[in-house]
């Protein structure tokens, strides 16, 4: 994908934001184009998702060794969540974002959809193995998809001979859906200036000011969790130069951030990965793995919105409530990728269960878009650096790849997450 592409696709953004303030009718009346793009986008998710989990479970071969693969990718994302968690508790006791907020005066957004979603974790578990595969892509179970792509891949390179020509027939389709996702992304400019002066035009730049510092402290959260938290964790515990290695990906960054969808990406963050390093096998599976179960962005974004509905309520909560807090986040926060308003849905849940007001929540619906933007944008990173974590934790990161392409990217422009033109 095209560093022109990604900088066509935010100039898309601050234009149709622009476009939207100033023409709020008109912005509002161009809605059905973000819904298009929102519904292309949607249409080659799953698919993308499934395809690769079966080639790479299919490349990993061996049931005990995938085991090994998925429980340290799980362990690994798990860490870091917590980590970042805390990170935004610690931020939003000293910042305080929502203290000064006025209920009444502050523009609600519209919760109706996440307040129909309920999370049930042993609900959740038990249909972790799906009934009916087809019904688990209807109703976008994305968890579910993810589970059985991965058995299926691992039958099909049970079978020896015989699978090696229905293997080649899914990498054909993996490699379709990776065409068909690049296809989709020529509309998103487009797509992404609608969505962009539909938000501008319904809400208006008052809707953020009353939530300008709960906006900033999140930014500020992400900013940390990019600019110190994974440089720290590459240096320390992977020994890979974070800046030099991830600066390949940031017209990737500019691509989810502007599209709310690190989806869209997936091809060209398993190809930055192989070309790092990281081996077809472990990158076709943890990346789209992170999909349902990474998700950095939204973990930061959570813990400093929940406290912010608290301190507009007025309650102090207790150290114990907040570590309370913090358990019930990195639970409700794991395999809900396809949930409508996932991330509210999640608050929701949070605001429920310590019995804060659910107003606070349609506070931040209003600049639900505005947050996304930062969280998903976040997780191309997280999903990067958790390849990276999963193949040298198995002893299988190639080094002199990676040293090969920072080499390459001193001699010439630093390239993009995926060089190939769409």
């Amino acid at each position: 994908m095209s560093k022109r592409l990604a900088l066509f696709i935010f100039a898309g953004l601050i234009l149709g934001a622009i476009v939207g303030l100033i023409f709020p009718s008109f912005g509002v009346a161009i809605q059905p184009l973000g819904t298009m793009f929102i519904n292309l986008v949607e249409m080659v998710i799953l698919p993308v998702v499934f395809f690769a989990i079966v080639v790479g479970a299919a490349g990993v071969a061996d049931i005990r060794r995938m085991g090994k693969i998925g429980l340290k990718s799980i362990v690994w994302f798990e860490i870091i969540t917590t980590i970042i968690i805390l990170l935004g508790i610690i931020l939003a006791d000293l910042l305080q974002p929502g203290a000064g907020v006025q209920l009444a005066s502050a523009k609600a957004g519209d919760i109706s959809v996440a307040k129909q979603q309920k999370i049930d974790i042993v609900n959740m578990i038990v249909n972790i193995p799906p009934k009916n595969i087809v019904d688990a892509f209807q109703k976008d179970a994305v968890i579910s998809v993810v589970f059985f792509a991965a058995m299926l891949g691992l039958a099909i390179a049970s079978v020896k001979e015989k699978g090696k020509v229905v293997l080649q027939v899914f990498e054909g389709l993996m490699q379709a859906s990776f065409t068909l996702i690049r296809w989709v992304m020529h509309a998103a400019p487009v797509g992404v200036f609608a969505l962009a002066a539909y938000a501008a035009g319904k809400y208006g730049y008052q809707v953020f000011l009353p939530l300008a510092k709960v906006i900033l402290v999140t930014y500020l959260g992400l900013a940390i969790v990019v600019f110190v938290l994974f440089p720290l964790v590459c240096r320390l515990v992977l020994r890979v130069p974070f800046f030099k290695v991830f600066w390949g990906v940031v017209d990737l960054f500019l691509i989810a951030f502007s599209s709310t969808s690190s989806e869209v990406v997936l091809p060209q963050l398993i190809e930055f990965s192989e070309r790092i390093g990281v081996p077809r096998s472990i990158a076709a599976f943890v990346i789209p793995l992170g999909i349902s179960w990474n998700a950095d962005g939204t973990s930061l974004y959570l813990s400093v919105a929940s406290l912010f509905v608290a301190q507009v309520a007025g309650l102090h909560l207790t150290l114990g409530q907040q570590i309370t807090m913090i358990l019930i986040l990195i639970v409700t926060s794991k395999g809900i990728a396809g949930v409508p308003m996932a991330g509210l849905v999640v608050l929701l849940t949070t605001a429920t269960a310590f019995g804060l007001p659910i107003q606070g929540v349609a506070l931040l619906a209003a600049v639900d878009r505005v947050m996304d933007m930062a969280r998903t944008g976040v997780n191309v990173f997280g999903h990067s650096v958790a390849a990276i974590a999963v193949a040298k934790w198995e002893r299988e990161f190639d080094s002199g790849k990676l040293a090969a392409y920072i080499a390459s990217t001193h001699k010439t422009t630093p390239p993009g997450g995926a060089e190939k033109a769409i």
